[in-house]
């Protein structure tokens, strides 16, 4: 268990944390596109030939020319990057996620509405079938409730460091 100081970090992050949360998915779709473009234009380097030496698959367009674009354009060090990137975004959804499902139902429901999907306090407590008010309570007690549940997440320090320089707002 962290400090009630660290906690009380988290809590003011939670905003933060829960759009960045809302936008893994998309950013993890686009390194992948970025990942598949990279790979498709260097794909030439497909295979090897009867005699071990590897070969293009594409006509005309010479392995060593191939190689030569993939080391000057750094394709391989970016590719890596790319994959260190996901592999991230997906560490933290899952920590975020496993935080979010420690908040109680209706918690949680108020935090997704308000934080990922935009909902007005109106829109929110009509979906709920409870006052305005009561949906602000629930949201502010959500959020004490998952920063308090991020202070069990593993390295939740680089969490909220990410979340801080991903903000968009």
């Amino acid at each position: 268990m962290r400090s009630s100081a660290a906690s009380d970090v988290y809590k003011r992050q939670v905003k933060h944390i829960v759009k960045y949360y809302g936008g893994i998915p998309e950013a993890i779709k686009l390194l992948k596109r970025e990942r598949d473009a990279l790979e498709d234009e260097y794909n030439g380097l497909g295979g090897l030939a009867m005699d071990g030496m590897p070969h293009s698959s594409a006509p005309g367009n010479p392995t060593e020319a191939l190689a030569v674009r993939v080391i000057e354009n750094g394709v391989k060090n970016r590719l890596q990057e790319i994959g260190v990137q996901v592999e991230v975004l997906e560490g933290d959804a899952a920590n975020i996620r496993g935080a979010l499902d420690a908040v109680n139902g209706k918690y949680k429901s108020v935090i997704i509405m308000r934080l990922i999907r935009g909902y007005s306090w109106t829109k929110i407590s009509g979906k709920l079938g409870v006052p305005d008010s009561t949906a602000r309570n629930w949201y502010h007690k959500a959020v004490l409730c998952l920063g308090e549940a991020l202070d069990d997440v593993p390295m939740a320090e680089e969490l909220v460091g990410r979340a801080s320089r991903a903000r968009t707002t």
